[in-house]
């Protein structure tokens, strides 16, 4: 026969353990009794109460919350500094034949606390107005819902024709011939009539913001700067001055490429960068200025006047992750802008009379898209990478331009390649499997391998990283 289950009742030790701990002590047995037992009646009654909540919370663990409100229908204080979403911190030490659950209290040195910074003074209550409309227009501003949707932008991208939809049904109706006489006209020919161009005119605010942001956006004022980036990865209203903005860039780039203006190529990623930030924005309607711009500040030959001293890998690098979130947001089975972009760095890779700053970018983008990229494009071109690496580092010098691209590139290839190899190949790792496979920078990379392989795993998180100038 199977055992009846005992009730749970609070045990008379219990209750001693609890009164000693606030300074009451010899408390007769038939006293511990008496409090035990009313004890468990009136934490029955609160267990009941807290599980009605959690029924009506529709949920099917009890929480911290639903006992408080439990206390608080029965008039009771709640208990406070429980509300964490962990388990109790209570801890459990037995001996003696005792057991006991205690809360640890840590032991703060009062230096510490004094030679501590405090917490940073809370803002004081502002209160902001903004126009929710002015002479029937809604201006475009962060407060209010932008004037045309991203899935607008999408559908008008994708067809053009559909604005004209809605205002076709109306013109129709409009001209339509009510006398009855229509239908004894002889019957034309159906004419395909095509969208008639649109004049894109910006009002005079529009073009005072597009004048301050793009000064801004490339001048020499850091804090203007910063600003105008900001408003342009957050601002709603920019749909109608994104093409301009997309030209801008385009042209900049094209212009400052061909003068070696470093930081102005800098400043023109940094702008792509937040417009490609503003979730309000659908891009893919300029995506043709915009890709060879990042393409150019990957591969171009020369982006600096003094490539030996300027930090131009920054910007290649930047780029390179830029590229990486348009093909990422983008790409689509209908214009495939991952395979094209994946192909013409590969045709760059497979020059043998690229420069070693065209190598870089192409390894740095093509890093970029994934392992199964690297080591399909990137692996077979090692070898005849080092052996130019080689010639550089070993030969007769010939500039110190060509040196420092080299070790700029060994050391790119080796980060490339080493994370990939780490992730797709297994132990044992061979050096001459490395020297045969990857020639001249098999050793360096296998030695970067094993190093990864003994560093301990680090949590990564997502980062932001900005080029600067060297």
């Amino acid at each position: 026969m199977a055992e009846q289950k005992q009730p749970s009742t609070l045990s008379g030790d219990s209750v001693k353990i609890i009164a000693e701990s606030i300074g009451i002590g010899n408390l007769t047995e038939e006293s511990l009794t008496t409090m035990s037992d009313d004890a468990t009646y009136r934490l029955k009654l609160l267990i009941q109460d807290a599980k009605k909540f959690m029924r009506h919370g529709k949920r099917k663990k009890l929480t911290q919350a639903d006992f408080d409100h439990a206390l608080k229908v029965r008039n009771i204080e709640p208990l406070y500094g429980f509300q964490a979403k962990d388990h109790i911190p209570f801890r459990f030490a037995s001996g003696g034949g005792r057991e006991l659950y205690f809360t640890e209290e840590k032991e703060i040195e009062l230096q510490d606390v004094i030679n501590s910074s405090g917490p940073k003074v809370p803002m004081d209550v502002t209160l902001k107005a903004h126009w929710l409309s002015i002479e029937g227009q809604q201006p475009a501003i962060p407060e209010n819902p932008p004037p045309a949707e991203k899935s607008e932008q999408q559908l008008e991208s994708l067809d053009p024709a559909a604005k004209l939809a809605a205002v076709k049904p109306l013109k129709d109706k409009a001209g339509k011939d009510t006398t009855g006489k229509a239908k004894h006209r002889p019957r034309q020919p159906e004419l395909v009539k095509l969208k008639d161009l649109e004049i894109h005119e910006l009002s005079v605010e529009q073009q005072f913001y597009y004048k301050e942001i793009t000064e801004a956006c490339v001048g020499s004022d850091e804090s203007r700067r910063a600003e105008a980036l900001q408003s342009l990865a957050t601002d709603p209203g920019l749909y109608q001055m994104l093409p301009r903005f997309s030209t801008f860039v385009c042209e900049g780039v094209k212009v400052n490429v061909v003068q070696n203006n470093l930081a102005l190529l800098i400043y023109l990623m940094r702008m792509v960068k937040s417009l490609m930030d503003n979730s309000a924005l659908y891009l893919e309607k300029y995506l043709h200025e915009l890709t060879p711009a990042i393409c150019t500040c990957i591969v171009s030959k020369q982006l600096c006047m003094r490539p030996d001293v300027d930090n131009h890998w920054a910007l290649r690098d930047f780029a390179a992750r830029l590229m990486h979130q348009l093909c990422k947001t983008f790409t689509t089975s209908t214009n495939n802008v991952q395979t094209r972009v994946t192909r013409m760095f590969t045709r760059c890779l497979q020059n043998e009379k690229a420069p070693l700053a065209t190598y870089y970018g192409s390894i740095s983008a093509l890093g970029e898209l994934g392992h199964e990229v690297v080591k399909t494009l990137v692996f077979p071109r090692v070898k005849f990478i080092g052996e130019r690496i080689r010639i550089c580092l070993e030969g007769p010098v010939l500039s110190s331009v060509d040196r420092i691209a080299s070790e700029h590139v060994k050391q790119l290839i080796m980060k490339v390649v080493g994370s990939v190899w780490k992730a797709t190949r297994q132990l044992p790792d061979s050096a001459d499997e490395f020297r045969n496979e990857l020639g001249y920078l098999g050793p360096a990379i296998h030695a970067h391998v094993v190093k990864l392989r003994q560093a301990p795993p680090a949590a990564v998180g997502p980062t932001t990283i900005k080029p600067g100038i060297g």
